[in-house]
């Protein structure tokens, strides 16, 4: 079984290993707390699901993950040992786990059928009893047209406002090709600079590099966040003259 790296709040993406309360070939049972993570808000233990044996640790302390990322292997029994520490060096390898015969499966099966094309439906004889769209009733209302008299070519043979347009004798519309977008000139991208890199500070003598927390890290990423997000200023001018005779009325009644 895999211990997973828990979400331990709705924001939080990864988390560190503070340190491991079980160690490698230690037995714990369901509700144990076997590491302490670091999120973005707290330190918290998390506890293990199942009982077993602590095979392999894949991430240890000091070390961050992502969350849903398995950090270590728990092996039910003795034997089981072995199993784990074989599974934890394919997971270091990144080799995939069987799933050639799975595509050769999918490979093998044939494609399903297609499926059948429906047939045109056939268009609805003059002289019989069609279905007019309400535009085409419109139209043929405005140009006179004996809808009795008219073929429709819809679907079902329903009667289109084409098809009353071409028993009126009116051409159709030419349909307007639209029009290309212009290319972007080459030179507006070459235009474009590149973003100069930030310049790197040259070390300070005596100075220690501190990495960040997880709860820094968020403090630093919600600050740089907040540059793109604009800012309105909203004024309004508001006139004080009643307000300010009531105060100096007020002011000589306590006087």
């Amino acid at each position: 079984r895999e211990i997973f790296m828990p979400a331990l709040s709705s924001t939080m993406t990864e988390g560190k290993i503070v340190s491991w309360a079980a160690a490698e070939g230690d037995r714990v049972a369901k509700g144990d707390a076997v590491v302490v993570v670091e999120s973005d808000k707290a330190d918290m233990d998390v506890e293990t699901f199942y009982d077993g044996i602590v095979a392999v640790v894949l991430v240890p302390a000091g070390e961050s993950a992502p969350v849903g990322a398995p950090i270590a292997l728990l092996a039910e029994s003795e034997e089981d040992v072995a199993l784990a520490v074989a599974q934890a060096q394919a997971l270091s390898s990144g080799q995939p786990q069987q799933e050639a015969p799975a595509l050769s499966d999918a490979a093998a099966s044939p494609p399903p059928p297609a499926a059948p094309v429906a047939a045109a439906p056939a268009p609805v004889a003059a002289g019989t009893k069609g279905v007019a769209t309400p535009q085409a009733k419109k139209l043929a209302k405005q140009h006179r047209v004996d809808l009795a008299k008219v073929t429709g070519t819809g679907q079902f043979g329903r009667i289109t406002p084409a098809d009353v347009e071409a028993a009126a004798g009116i051409q159709p519309k030419p349909k307007v090709a639209p029009t290309p977008a212009a290319a972007a000139p080459v030179a507006a991208a070459s235009s474009v600079r590149a973003v100069p890199q930030a310049a790197v500070l040259p070390p300070v003598p005596g100075a220690t590099v501190v990495p960040f927390t997880a709860m820094q890290a968020a403090v630093s990423k919600n600050m740089v966040e907040s540059l793109s997000v604009p800012a309105f200023r909203v004024g309004y001018p508001i006139l004080t003259d009643k307000l300010d005779a009531l105060y100096e009325k007020v002011l000589h009644l306590e006087s």
